[in-house]
């Protein structure tokens, strides 16, 4: 296919890919960080129409950080959220997420993808990515043979087209995480935004036990020094998950709350993991927006969103200070 070019020949380029791609087709782009993929697709969408899958969550361009979404810039409409700005230790999350919003996309479908390329795991995720998606072509766009692996996937009906890249655009660590704090900023400063309460009756929690059961009220259970039970939940017979603030908790202190709930199993959260924890919020199944845990009791959960409906909660695996944007990985919960 030739070199891909610097952005004066970009159109030639869209030209010669036109005529080679199918009308109504799904296209993968794979390449390493800076090779051009989002400019390549873009011009794409605006020459070709339909579209855009952005699976790349640590530089998006379609929707904000963190999620993976359908449409085109100037019309998002659809997402799953992962809850993370890398795909490292979320590739479940970002596959399916590819996954679902290619079904829905209108055609021609093109699918931007992070850069994640340089070892075994990550040629794990694209070959799965590449399998749950059927695309009919795959885009790769690299500097040397770094993807000439990926070429298998012709011997299954899937046409590949291979260009080299010459893009000199390389953007530095320090400018990504700034354009992710700029996005997140930008989100958050929307006029709607606003602490938002919901009862756990009208929410569900996914990705993780919080709500799950029935709830304890914590002056039900005796007080231990220097920690403080939050919030509270028992599924009789099997289990109680509890928010705790304060140090470590000793193991008597764990021993003598299960004998009070009468459970064989403890599922302890720390607030201090919780707490400014990115969140996606849900209505009906579609996702609707980002927010930032405020606050959790039994009975309710505080967040900071733009968000004004929601029937689900999914926990991300960020800290997010939304008036600035800064953000870090949190610990795990389970």
């Amino acid at each position: 296919m030739g070199t891909y070019p610097r952005p004066r020949a970009l159109e030639r380029t869209v030209d010669a890919l036109a005529e080679r791609l199918p009308p109504r087709g799904v296209v993968l782009f794979l390449g390493g960080t800076d090779v051009g993929k989002s400019t390549l697709i873009r011009a794409l969408q605006e020459r070709l129409g339909g579209e855009v899958v952005d699976g790349d969550v640590g530089q998006s361009w379609i929707g904000p950080p963190g999620v993976v979404s359908l449409g085109t810039p100037d019309c998002p409409r659809a997402g799953h959220f992962v809850g993370d700005v890398s795909p490292r230790g979320n590739l479940l999350q970002v596959s399916v997420g590819i996954a679902l919003m290619a079904r829905r996309a209108k055609r021609p479908c093109w699918i931007d993808t992070d850069g994640y390329i340089a070892d075994g795991a990550a040629r794990a995720y694209k070959t799965e990515l590449v399998h749950l998606v059927q695309p009919d072509v795959v885009v790769l766009m690299q500097r040397g043979r770094e993807l000439d692996y990926y070429k298998l996937f012709a011997a299954q009906g899937i046409e590949i087209l291979d260009l080299a890249v010459s893009h000199r655009g390389v953007k530095t660590r320090e400018e990504r995480i700034a354009a992710r704090e700029r996005a997140f900023r930008e989100y958050f400063s929307r006029s709607n935004t606003r602490r938002r309460r919901w009862t756990l009756k009208d929410l569900k929690i996914e990705r993780g036990l919080l709500g799950c059961g029935e709830p304890v009220t914590p002056e039900e259970l005796r007080a231990h020094e220097a920690v403080t039970i939050q919030a509270a939940w028992r599924l009789k017979g099997e289990l109680a998950v509890l928010v705790v603030t304060g140090d470590r908790v000793q193991p008597e202190t764990l021993r003598s709350w299960q004998a009070e709930l009468g459970v064989p199993r403890l599922q302890l959260y720390r607030w201090q993991d919780l707490r400014g924890r990115l969140v996606g919020l849900l209505q009906g199944g579609e996702f609707r927006g980002l927010g930032v845990l405020q606050e959790i009791s039994s009975d309710a959960v505080d967040v900071f969103t733009p968000v004004e409906e929601a029937s689900t909660l999914q926990l991300g695996t960020l800290r997010l200070d939304p008036r600035t944007g800064r953000h870090e990985r949190c610990r795990p919960l389970d």
